[in-house]
């Protein structure tokens, strides 16, 4: 008996949205380049500058979708690279929270004054077509969320910002 190895609409849909991701994000890899800034760090140096006031670990994991000991390490590196400062807190089971330091205000500043290349990408769709992805992009992912496939909920701070 042969298997079929046709893939199913939501499979299909799957390795879509993957291969569309990496593509983007290779593409955002490039254009990071010059600012000798990773796309990992870019991202962490975002979400605390959004959150606009100290932010915890597991906060941080959440925003960039990695565990706590993996963005503990990030977190760790970026510090002896002087792009953020990390804290304890007051009390003994306080958590560790996080701030940029001037040099990583001044990273933020170098990563974002070239941040053209998902508009560029975006600009093959119209306004309307892409609204359209949005909302069923949105959509699929809070099928995905009812399905218990993804940390709480942003913060509302950056759930706002990224229009969630």
């Amino acid at each position: 008996m042969e298997t079929d190895v046709t893939l199913s609409p939501g499979t299909q849909l799957f390795s879509l949205l993957a291969t569309t991701y990496n593509a983007m994000l290779r593409a955002r890899k490039k254009e990071l380049e010059p600012s000798g800034i990773s796309f990992r760090r870019t991202t962490v140096l975002w979400c605390i500058h959004i959150m606009g006031r100290p932010t915890t670990v597991a906060e941080i994991s959440q925003i960039i979708d990695r565990d706590h000991q993996t963005t503990s390490q990030l977190l760790r590196r970026m510090e002896k690279e002087r792009l953020v400062e990390r804290h304890k807190g007051t009390y003994d089971k306080s958590p560790i929270t996080v701030v940029l330091t001037p040099k990583g205000k001044q990273s933020l500043r170098s990563t974002f004054e070239k941040y053209e290349m998902f508009d560029e990408i975006a600009s093959c769709l119209s306004p309307k077509e892409l609204d359209n992805v949005m909302a069923h992009l949105k959509k699929l992912r809070e099928k995905a969320i009812a399905q218990n496939a993804l940390y709480p909920l942003l913060p509302a701070p950056l759930a706002s910002k990224l229009g969630l």
